[in-house]
């Protein structure tokens, strides 16, 4: 007999005494089988995979299936196109082990739910899946709808411990009929179907299901992950989009305290009659602290600061208001109002200065867009996030278009014992062409007009022999419109019946705000597809930077323009130099270089999309052909092609 027995209505695994004991699903009550293997799927991956797999696609496979199916951490680069998603899931299914399946969008979470059921459709098999989403995105009491994310969890909470929640909480048993994979839209319709909560659907589903698809706060916060049940050991771990991990991690080991937050926690201590003194002296620090320029301070530094504006260690002060948390929210219900805790937020800021390795924080002091005082305390080291989550799960896949150089990004994120593998793309080198101008620059000495004209009159002199699309990226906004400003002063942009047009095609720039920058985008794609074709400038790092696509004529030609440096100006981009480079020295450096070239990476990768798709590149800036082999390999095709140099200019 096996070691596990799966329900085949539900996937749930069983051990044998289990099994002995009773021989009906845990969790759905069907009658339990054994049949065969229930530990390994005999054929792998070539059994699940439901297309024509290229020999590239292969190798990433039988790499998956041998080092993450056998418990180890694999950190992968292939481009975009590849077919990661469908690769992953094939190559891990048949493991046995359930997957959590980490995404940053709305789309990748899609993306991962199609794909298992399209390998379900193919093999005939029934594996399951779901998307455990929050809160936000399936709640369907009105009551709750529409609040902001605290409120809304606070109420959520009350209306469940008074039993004033239509939709039931408590999921025994899943009802009949479900499909085997659920999306949002899914779990929605059968939560008003079967009058049960979707959210705590999700999570009952999510315990007999497969794959579970998450965001990325699910994997990395303890405190949700523990909400949730979402346990990793003995789950395999697929991160997608692995280039954010770093910023993913530093983010979650990260608070901020405001002065609108003190303010709010003060009445809140007020109301059920506490005196608010330390919240005030909270506040009279911020104040003394922030100017109009952000200001840097050690965090050994900043607990001083903070024990003496309250008269006690950290740890004194979050136990004394403990017990008020619970009485605030009380107060609240009885009101009517949400039971959000704003001091609760207060001494969680506080535990984690308390409790947080010094060495590797730093505390900022700034002013918010709103004019809040604010004091953010943060984590300089995505190591603290990253490899106890993946040492938490049996295999981690860490994949990602954009994680060259491989070994530099598995030292920051403190993964230096994965296994680093980049992968050939399975496109035509001959469809993806690449000239480096290094006669331009946009270094900050030598943005000069000229210069900018420059950069100008060769985009103009390349983009007519583009078709359809073509994208255009910039460092920074002001930058941007400074260079589109100078271009039409000077004849580089032509205007035509009140239409700007660059090198014959009609020009469209990217929206400041979400909604003004879908009607760009709408906009663009639109006009990028006809004959005429047309043009979008963006950011590098902004929406269109990443997660947006432009597959076939919507983007036949890429400009990046300059390399996208974050701003060394910013003083907590200082402290991450500072704070790698005492842990190497030159790491610093190096970390400020690979985040400019990746950025970079990612706007490239906006351009192909699928193995037939083609797009040539045009890299202005000196900087890219002294650190050409931080390109990612597939961007490359067959190739390279640097211009020549002359007294200033390019020129082949």
């Amino acid at each position: 007999m096996p070691r596990l027995i799966r329900c085949p209505r539900c996937e749930r695994r069983h051990t044998v005494e289990e099994y002995e004991e009773d021989r009906f699903c845990r969790t759905c009550s069907a009658y339990l089988k054994v049949e065969g293997r229930a530990d390994t799927e005999e054929d792998g991956w070539r059994e699940l995979f439901p297309y024509e797999a290229y020999p590239p696609q292969v190798d990433f496979m039988e790499d998956v299936e041998r080092i993450v199916g056998g418990g180890g951490t694999l950190i992968s680069e292939a481009c975009n196109g590849f077919g990661k998603t469908a690769s992953a899931l094939s190559a891990l299914l048949p493991s046995g082990r359930p997957i959590v399946y980490a995404t940053r969008t709305h789309e990748q979470v899609r993306q991962v739910l199609q794909e298992v059921a399209t390998i379900n459709e193919v093999s005939g098999k029934r594996f399951k899946a779901v998307n455990l989403a929050s809160r936000q995105h399936l709640c369907i009491n009105p009551e709750c709808r529409g609040l902001p994310r605290r409120d809304a969890q606070e109420l959520c909470r009350s209306l469940r411990e008074e039993g004033d929640c239509p939709w039931a909480s408590e999921v025994t048993a899943l009802p009949r009929g479900l499909p085997p994979v659920m999306n949002q839209k899914d779990l929605i319709s059968a939560g008003r179907r079967h009058g049960v909560c979707p959210y705590y659907l999700a999570r009952a589903a999510a315990k007999g299901s497969r794959v579970v698809v998450v965001p990325y706060p699910y994997v990395f916060n303890r405190e949700v992950r523990a909400s949730v049940g979402l346990e990793l050991a003995g789950r395999t771990l697929v991160m997608d989009e692995g280039h954010n991990l770093d910023k993913v991690g530093q983010d979650t080991m990260s608070d901020t305290l405001s002065e609108f937050a003190l303010g709010v926690a003060g009445d809140e201590l007020k109301a059920i009659q506490r005196t608010a003194r330390h919240t005030r002296r909270l506040a009279r620090l911020l104040r003394e602290k922030t100017s109009d320029r952000p200001t840097l301070q050690p965090a050994d530094a900043l607990e001083r600061d903070l024990e003496l504006a309250l008269g006690s260690d950290l740890e004194s002060i979050v136990d004394h208001y403990a017990d008020a948390v619970e009485k605030i929210r009380a107060h609240k219900l009885k009101l009517g109002d949400a039971p959000t805790s704003y001091l609760n937020g207060v001494l969680g800021f506080l535990a984690l200065v308390a409790g947080s390795d010094k060495a590797k924080y730093v505390a900022l002091y700034h002013r918010s867009r709103r004019g809040d005082d604010t004091l953010e305390y943060r984590c300089l080291d995505p190591s603290l996030a990253v490899r106890p989550v993946v040492e938490s799960a049996t295999g981690a896949l860490i994949m990602s278009g954009t994680l060259s150089p491989q070994d530099l990004f598995a030292e920051v994120v403190g993964l230096d014992d994965a296994e680093k593998k980049v992968y050939p793309a399975i496109q035509d080198p001959r469809n993806i062409r690449m000239v480096v101008d290094p006669g331009v620059t946009t270094t900050y000495r030598e943005r000069s007009e000229e210069m900018i004209l420059r950069i100008g009159r060769r985009i103009e002199s390349e983009i007519g022999g583009v078709p359809h699309g073509a994208l255009l990226f910039f460092p920074q906004r002001g930058f941007m419109h400074s260079c589109l400003d100078a271009w039409g002063v000077n004849g580089v942009i032509e205007t035509r019946k009140g239409r700007l047009y660059l090198g014959g095609k009609p020009l469209h720039v990217e929206g400041a705000s979400a909604s003004s920058n879908r009607d760009a985008v709408a906009r663009y794609k639109s006009s990028a597809v006809t004959p005429e074709g047309a043009v979008f400038c963006c950011v590098f790092r902004g929406r269109n930077a990443e997660g947006s696509n432009f597959p076939g004529a919507q983007a036949r030609g890429i400009f990046l323009v300059g390399v996208p440096y974050a701003n060394y100006g910013d003083p907590l981009v200082r402290a991450q130099i500072g704070y790698y480079n005492r842990r190497d020295e030159g790491l610093g450096r190096r970390w400020y270089t690979m985040d400019a070239f990746r950025a970079a990476n990612q706007a490239l990768g906006r351009g192909i999309r699928g193995i037939d798709d083609w797009c040539h590149y045009w890299l202005l800036d000196r900087r890219y052909a002294e650190r050409i082999q931080l390109i990612s390999q597939w961007a490359l095709g067959s190739g390279p092609t640097i211009l020549e140099e002359r007294e200033g200019h390019a020129a082949e």
